[in-house]
């Protein structure tokens, strides 16, 4: 009776364990695809990450997506607005692009930013 209760508890582990895995996969794939995104969209204005293939072109350059990843008020609701809503006067001289993005790429940028708030994100401009 007891081989049959190990084998269940087994089994539910490794389910555990799979699930586990499989989420951890396509959080990873998210966070990658959020960073593509952002060195092509966003990249000419912000520091996305340091494999930028240049320089922003602002002067000084927007937040880099670190710091604003930093910031204490920061989360995923947060971005998900900033991000969804209409933020054309944003900025020093109030000219943001009005990106609009869809919802997919919202989660990919919003999984990339949260991904830097441990701190794994550097700058190199």
């Amino acid at each position: 009776m007891k081989a049959p209760v190990f084998l269940s508890l087994t089994l539910a582990v490794a389910c555990g364990v799979a699930a586990t895995a499989q989420a951890q996969e396509a959080k990873s794939n998210l966070v990658a695809a959020g960073h593509d995104l952002a060195v092509q969209v966003c990249a000419a204005c912000h520091v996305v990450e340091n494999d930028q293939k240049s320089a922003p072109i602002m002067k000084p350059p927007a937040p880099s997506f670190s710091a604003i990843a930093q910031r204490n008020d920061q989360s995923e609701p947060t971005l998900r607005k900033f991000l969804s809503t209409l933020h054309r006067n944003i900025g020093r001289t109030g000219k943001m692009p009005n990106w609009l993005l869809a919802d997919f790429q919202i989660d990919e940028i919003v999984a990339y930013i949260l991904s830097l708030k441990d701190g794994q994100g550097s700058n190199k401009f």
